[in-house]
């Protein structure tokens, strides 16, 4: 019966592709070998990196062993930590942890980088053993990193089963006897990971929970068929694996950038399941829904409206069009996330959190940075250089279709029929920082530029409070070189950027203090997180409704003032 689970790393526990494929690419400079996109370089995730090298680039094996010392003079220090756990990873360990299985990590890296990757990201408390390779290139063949763990666990191959998402993984466990499951969620497909020989494959981490457990319930079943106990225990493990499975199902309303990232960083919520996507036009929703493999797709919001197999939706359209959206999902009774921000006035929004409470739905509007871990996080270090007098928050980048503007191209970021313009798509986002922080203002005052067809493109909102002054910094057509500052009594703040805070600086009369927070580029699902748990409890909204309201406000104030 099985007793051990041994995981792969890389593609199986976290997504290392940006830190893996920026040190390959940093290996290949070396050599005078340019690669124009990171995503080329995926091959080299999972297998050993000197088979790679030589597989790829025809490199010598002297060739192939001096790029991995240039790989490890980037990865070491930066692309170690360009990682991220696949969600629903912790909690998958921490059951297993108590159906009472030991666990190990297996890989083909430097077991010293496998150590300091699950230290950073919580996980190295859920496994007995962590074995990787040597960097002398010792163990760097999976079957003998598998053989390893067998011969230091005293634990026989039957009882044993391997997790991975590459043929090595796969091939390694077999050599050892290892019966073992394939992820194809990683950077193996379902047709590498089946002509490797693996026993299962799964195509999600909860797939995977929901394997684990069937296979271990299976096997009590077969052995021990006369101990009634035991057939109790193993009915509790099968419903256990049954209801791993009640997710959330969720369509996307719209097919832009936003539509991309909030699928993204979404795709193996374990929590939700992403059905549909609903486009301005069938082709645009096609395109869309065939990057992302199965999913339905349409132009028809009304049918969507009308599918009662979509208990949730994410409105990331135009915001010219959110409101009407919005309203129409609110009355089929849809739970919403709505991009920010929800509408365009006060008034509207006031009335899509009226109707959400007669549908007695939930409505968020989606501002990832205020619901990420980082932004909690600072809020002890904020409280520690004293009373806040002054705060300067910066949303400033450069949009490439500015670009074209100039060339006498207007795209639909710079055309008012279309687009919101700075304020709504840019200040938004510090704006509701700010009332996070600090609540409603006394007194709204702004500037703004405009170009030639009308559209605000650049600007800034001073905020008047009673014992302290705000002001928010936003931009489409120039980037930002300084952090945003909050200045208080005894020392000052530094962030670096608002909207993702990984970087603060405390600066104090005396002494400086760095913090760094390990916090993904894309940070969509934290606010999925908040919004799918005000989904399960029902509670959480009234505080979420008091900071759309009050950023409308201060927005709906701006815009006068300027005449938007």
């Amino acid at each position: 019966m099985k007793k051990w689970l041994l995981f792969d790393l890389d593609g199986t526990l976290t997504d290392p592709m940006i830190g893996i494929t920026s040190a390959v690419k940093y290996a290949l400079s070396q050599y005078g070998i340019e690669v124009k996109y990171l995503k080329e370089l995926t091959p080299f995730i999972g297998p050993p990196l000197k088979d790679s090298f030589m597989e790829y680039y025809d490199f010598s094996q002297e060739q192939a062993m001096e790029a991995i010392g240039y790989y490890r003079e980037y990865y070491g220090p930066k692309g170690l930590y360009e990682n991220e756990v696949y969600p629903g990873i912790k909690d998958m360990l921490v059951h297993l942890e108590q159906v009472g299985f030991d666990m190990a990590v297996a890989s083909s890296k430097p077991t010293e980088y496998v150590d300091q990757i699950l230290r950073h990201f919580g996980l190295r408390e859920h496994f007995v053993l962590v074995v990787g390779s040597e960097f002398d290139g010792r163990r760097t063949n999976k079957a003998d990193v598998i053989d390893y763990v067998l011969r230091r666990a005293q634990v026989r191959p039957q009882e044993v089963l391997m997790v991975g998402d590459r043929k090595h993984d796969i091939i390694g466990a077999a050599s050892c006897g290892v019966e073992s499951i394939g992820v194809s969620y990683g950077y193996g497909s379902r047709e590498e990971l089946e002509e490797a020989g693996a026993s299962h494959v799964v195509e999600s981490v909860e797939d995977l929970h929901k394997k684990i457990l069937s296979i271990l319930a299976k096997e009590k079943e077969e052995k021990e068929t006369v101990q009634v106990r035991k057939y109790r225990r193993d009915e509790q493990l099968q419903m256990e694996a049954q209801s791993f499975g009640n997710s959330v199902k969720l369509a996307i309303v719209g097919c832009g950038k936003q539509a991309e990232k909030f699928f993204q960083a979404n795709r193996f919520h374990r929590q939700m399941e992403i059905l549909a996507v609903c486009g301005k036009s069938m082709q645009e929703a096609m395109e869309f829904a065939a990057r992302k493999g199965r999913m339905y797709y349409s132009d028809d919001l009304n049918a969507l409206a009308d599918w009662d197999g979509v208990e949730a939706v994410y409105i990331a359209c135009g915001l010219k069009e959110r409101y009407e959206t919005a309203v129409r999902m609110l009355e089929a009774g849809k739970h919403l996330l709505i991009e920010a921000p929800m509408a365009e006035s006060h008034e509207e929004v006031e009335k899509l959190y009226q109707l959400a409470e007669e549908k007695n739905v939930i409505l968020m509007e989606a501002i990832p940075s205020i619901y990420a871990p980082a932004f909690e996080k600072m809020l002890p270090y904020l409280r520690s250089i004293g009373k806040v007098r002054h705060a300067t928050l910066h949303h400033c980048h450069y949009d490439m279709a500015y670009e074209q503007w100039k060339r006498g191209i207007v795209m639909e970021a710079f055309d008012p029929e279309y687009s919101g313009g700075a304020m709504m798509e840019m200040g938004v986002y510090p704006v509701a920082a700010m009332i996070r922080l600090y609540g409603t203002p006394d007194h709204v005052m702004a500037n703004g530029v405009k170009l030639s067809n009308g559209i605000d493109v650049s600007g800034s909102i001073l905020m008047a409070y009673e014992d302290m002054t705000a002001q928010v910094i936003y931009s489409k057509i120039s980037e930002s070189a300084m952090p945003s500052q909050l200045q208080g009594e005894e020392g000052s703040m530094l962030i670096g950027e608002i909207d993702n805070i990984k970087d603060l600086k405390i600066c104090r009369r005396k002494v400086d203090q760095s913090i760094h927070f390990e916090q993904s580029d894309n940070i969509m699902h934290h606010e999925t997180d908040h919004f799918l748990r005000m989904i399960r409890t029902g509670m959480g909204m009234e505080e979420c409704k008091k900071i759309s309201l009050a950023t409308m406000k201060v927005l709906e104030e701006a815009r006068k003032q300027l005449d938007y």
